[in-house]
Parts: structure tokens; sequence; C-alpha cells
């Protein structure tokens, strides 16, 4: 995948039986969804990158759905449900100080805000209702936990340091070998 390509959403369904495609957009602010927009749709399954221009885009609640050139029927779309869909870099607005891409976050390094101790790695962004959460590998272990994106938890993105800081999450993190208890809350 180039690094020109940022991703902007996911494909979860069709609509209609004239192609239109169901997305999920990657951020509560979708500017990328305009007519002639390219995109490229990566198969969930294959892995193939495939080059559309958005023809027209309606908002049905969070989702958009998008009608493709080239396509007019939803045997074509059918397959491409799960696939991810992503914009040229250079044709999006740069993201406020406070805001960043999904793929400028995933692979970071989440450190430990009081001690610079390494915790995990930036596993994916998710979006759910408004909210970002961060869905995080914890250091030498498989498990992952899904935090809440907020300044509170992530007080410090660092892309040069490739380092995202954690901070009032140690207990968080180690829930899944020390559980948290009421007892221990009282603590």
């Amino acid at each position: 995948m180039s690094d020109r390509l940022v991703r902007v959403g996911k494909i979860i369904g069709c609509h209609g039986v004239r192609g239109d495609i169901k997305v999920r957009p990657a951020s509560d602010d979708p500017v990328w969804a305009k007519p002639r927009q390219q995109l490229t749709l990566k198969h969930h399954k294959t892995g193939e990158h495939l080059h559309y221009s958005i023809q027209s885009v309606r908002e049905q609640g969070p989702l958009l759905v998008i009608s493709l050139d080239g396509i007019d029927n939803r045997n074509t779309v059918e397959p491409l449900v799960g696939s991810m869909v992503f914009a040229d870099r250079d044709a999006l607005p740069k993201p406020n100080a406070d805001e960043f891409w999904a793929d400028d976050l995933i692979g970071l390094t989440v450190v430990d805000a009081q001690n610079g101790r390494p915790r995990g790695k930036v596993k994916d962004l998710l979006s759910s209702s408004g909210s970002d959460f961060l869905e995080i590998q914890i250091e030498d272990s498989e498990e992952t936990v899904v935090v809440p994106f907020i300044h509170r938890f992530f007080p410090e993105v660092n892309l040069e340091k490739q380092t995202v800081a954690i901070d009032l999450l140690s207990d968080f993190l180690a829930m899944s070998t020390d559980p948290v208890t009421a007892d221990r809350l009282e603590q």
C-alpha cells in the first residue's frame, strides 16, 4: 500500500440493485466523500487494489451510500463488502493539530507517559457513534485492549518519534492478568 493512500472507510454492505455501496467512514467528517473523488478499494480477500471515482454520495445515518462510476449492479459490489476504502493523501485536507488519519496511528509504539516504558503497539483506530478508540496490542502479549482515544488518556502523539503516550491506564492495561475488583477500586 502506498504511503500516499489513507484509509478513509470500510464497505459494510450494498444498497439497492444498482450497485451502490454502504461505507462506514473512518471519521466523523468524511471530507473525501464527494463526486469525482478518486478512491482505491483494497479487496478484503485478494488484497487487489481497485480504482474508482465517486459518482454520487448521500448520508444514511452514520453511513454513506456511494455510487461508483462504472458500477451499475449489485452483483458487482457484493464481493467487495468488507473491503477497505482509501483516498490519496494529497487530495485530502491536512488534519488539524489534534487530529490524525487512522493509518498514521497504526503501528505507533504506545509508551507510558510517566516513564516512557513501552506498553504496546497501536493495532487499529476504531470509530463508533462519533467516538474513536485505539486498539492496542499489549507489549509481549497477543492480547489487545480498546481504549477511548481522548486527550486525557493519550496526552501526546508524536508522529516523528512514532509514539503515542498513554497516561493513567497502567491498571487498565493489566486487566487481563490482574482484573479490577470492587475491593481493589477502594484502595
